[in-house]
């Protein structure tokens, strides 16, 4: 103790205040900003889960597993079980509606879907890790409270020591440095510890009255430190990255924390420094945050009108398998909308994505209850052809061909008033009845083309009156004209049958002939059109298989009018999805102007349809 003798007795006595440095710093003053610690300032990835599909949730979740630790993925882990089930059972349902929807039974659907085994791994060994990491953190804690209580013990017996001051207070500043090192401990200890610690750190000072030069030596240290770290968080504050510099900012608090005292005189100025360059992140992180809400809140606005969308869309009033397929690409194309849409508040993205996923969930489920009575219905159908087929098979070989002609042309209305068979079995089922009836009307026409003479006869009268249509000159009175060649027809169908080998060739010429008289009529195109049609299916009641060729050309124009019908209707859907614009309104003239031509072409086609059930 020689060493303390050279000091002045008054600086030898006095016993060391705790008020000339900072011995401790309340733990409010050493977080970076408490109102921001809810916030996750971890700079993950903004990845919306509700707008992917299964296998990008687990592409997604194996690259945040990959390359963030633990920690860090708590928030998404907590809330992704959620979502990836409702997509999962939604991709499911979706998968089901496009195996039904040709007619294949339900009991025969398998889905084959291996994400949620995989998932379910992913989720497996996230757990596992984060039970053995608690584990470790636990045993590493418990380690550190035991180090540290060491520690103190080794400061308490340093009060006690007798030898040279220079050497004790080494040994004092060993043990602080050590204290730094050593990490966390258990949460529930923290707060005792440091304030049986800080006690001892004052004992010390007090009761071993430090050399003045030493104890300004590590004041100096210290404060010299602090301005470090000050200088630290003001070169922090220029960071263009928000998150990063606010993540720093929490480990620069900590290391503040560890840092013995300074000066009475300096312990404001240096704080204040420090708490200005804490304060301007903290600002900076506000305000970066405060545009993101907004942002999310525009987004959330967004997906509560597709939600709207969703649900009239779900609501809706549809009869038919093209108004169903029309109203599920109009909700697909709101789903793929919704992906677009960006992050909504984390407080409402479960919320908001169960509200529109319950939307979709009604419109599938009554999709399949509308497949499932049409399926029933067509099996009824199935069940109908079968048996006009069984009765057409039965009547194929007769030779009663008046009788057998009338009962076959029964069978054949009655095939017509049938609805709709399963896809799969209706082109079958249909060739199945139309070569029962071409075998009889074949075999009816094989027998009546033995008339040789009838038929040469024929040729003659209709080659006679092509000629006379030929030389036929049209009067100006479009009404009489039109009452001549309409008489012409009806002379043609009542000749009857030629040769099979002139059949053709002479009812192109006499078509020929008739059309070019009707472009010389003054009528508008749509009553040309129309004339030259029925011009062409009076023919029909004179060719062989009359009533199969007459079928076969209804079905034709039936086909074509679903065919338009169906066009017109997704024109006129897509119309209401097109957003206003210049460019827009240019989109919908056209579409406009496709849809009134198409609609002309269908009325044509039900006039054409008229004419040839006149025929029937």
């Amino acid at each position: 103790m020689e060493q303390e003798n050279t000091l002045a007795e008054e600086e030898i006595n006095r016993p060391f205040e705790v008020s000339d440095i900072e011995t401790n710093i309340s733990q409010d003053e050493l977080i970076a900003d408490p109102a921001l610690e809810s916030v996750d300032s971890q700079a993950l990835p903004d990845i919306d889960f509700t707008a992917l599909t299964t296998e990008e949730i687990v592409t997604q979740l194996q690259k945040l597993s990959d390359n963030f630790p633990l920690p860090r993925l708590k928030e998404i882990m907590d809330s992704i079980p959620e979502i990836f089930e409702n997509r999962y059972r939604q991709e499911e349902k979706e998968a089901l509606a496009k195996f039904t929807a040709d007619g294949s039974p339900v009991e025969d659907f398998q889905y084959n879907n291996d994400t949620k085994e995989r998932f379910h791994s992913l989720l497996k060994n996230y757990r596992d890790k984060k039970v053995a990491a608690a584990k470790k953190n636990e045993a590493e804690r418990e380690e550190n409270l035991r180090v540290k209580l060491q520690l103190i013990e080794e400061l308490k017996e340093l009060v006690q020591k007798e030898e040279a001051l220079n050497q004790t207070f080494q040994e004092f500043k060993d043990i602080q440095e050590r204290w730094r090192n050593t990490g966390m401990v258990p949460q529930n200890r923290i707060n005792d510890l440091l304030e049986t610690y800080h006690h001892h750190v004052e004992n010390f000072y007090n009761y071993i009255k430090i050399n003045k030069e030493l104890r300004d030596l590590d004041l100096k240290r210290n404060f010299d430190a602090k301005i470090a770290l000050c200088e630290e968080a003001e070169k922090l504050a220029e960071n263009s990255d928000i998150s990063e510099a606010f993540k720093h900012l929490q480990l620069l608090h900590a290391r503040w924390k560890e840092i013995g005292p300074i000066g009475k005189e300096q312990k404001e100025s240096v704080w204040e420094r420090f708490k200005e360059a804490t304060n301007k992140i903290n600002d900076s992180y506000h305000s970066f945050f405060e545009e993101l809400k907004k942002e999310q809140e525009n987004n959330l606005k967004l997906k509560e009108e597709l939600c709207e969308k969703a649900k009239a869309t779900a609501e809706g009033e549809y009869k038919t398998i093209n108004e169903w397929n029309s109203a599920a690409q109009m909700l697909i194309d709101l789903q793929e909308e919704w992906k677009h849409t960006g992050l909504v508040p984390i407080r409402e993205r479960n919320r908001i994505y169960k509200k529109f996923r319950s939307f979709c969930d009604i419109f599938f489920e009554r999709k399949r209850e509308f497949y499932k009575i049409l399926k029933t219905e067509q099996e009824n159908n199935l069940k109908a052809k079968i048996a006009l087929c069984e009765k057409a098979e039965a009547l194929q070989n007769s030779t009663d061909w008046k009788l057998t002609t009338e009962k076959l042309i029964a069978l054949q209305k009655e095939w017509k008033k049938i609805g709709g068979a399963p896809q799969k079995y209706s082109n079958k089922v249909w060739n199945r009845f139309r070569a029962a009836c071409d075998l009889f009307f074949n075999n009816k026409s094989a027998f009546l083309k033995n008339i040789d003479s009838e038929q040469e006869k024929n040729l003659e009268l209709k080659k006679v009156l092509l000629e006379e249509v030929k030389q036929f000159i049209p009067s100006d009175d479009n009404e009489a004209t039109l009452k001549q060649l309409k008489e012409f027809q009806t002379r043609w169908s009542a000749i009857g049958y030629v040769p099979i080998k002139e059949k053709e060739s002479i009812q192109e010429e006499f078509r020929k002939s008739l059309n070019a008289h009707f472009d010389k009529l003054n009528l508008d195109e749509f009553d040309k059109s129309l004339e030259k049609y029925r011009s062409k299916i009076n023919t029909l009641n004179s060719a062989e298989n009359k009533e199969s060729k007459i079928i076969s050309e209804r079905e034709k124009l039936v086909g074509k009018i679903r065919q338009l019908e169906t066009d017109i209707n997704t024109w006129e859907n897509n119309i209401g999805f097109i957003a206003k614009s210049n460019k827009a309104e240019n989109l919908i003239r056209e579409l406009n102007s496709k849809i009134e031509k198409t609609k002309q072409r269908l009325s044509l086609l039900h006039e054409k349809l008229k004419a040839i059930d006149t025929l029937i």
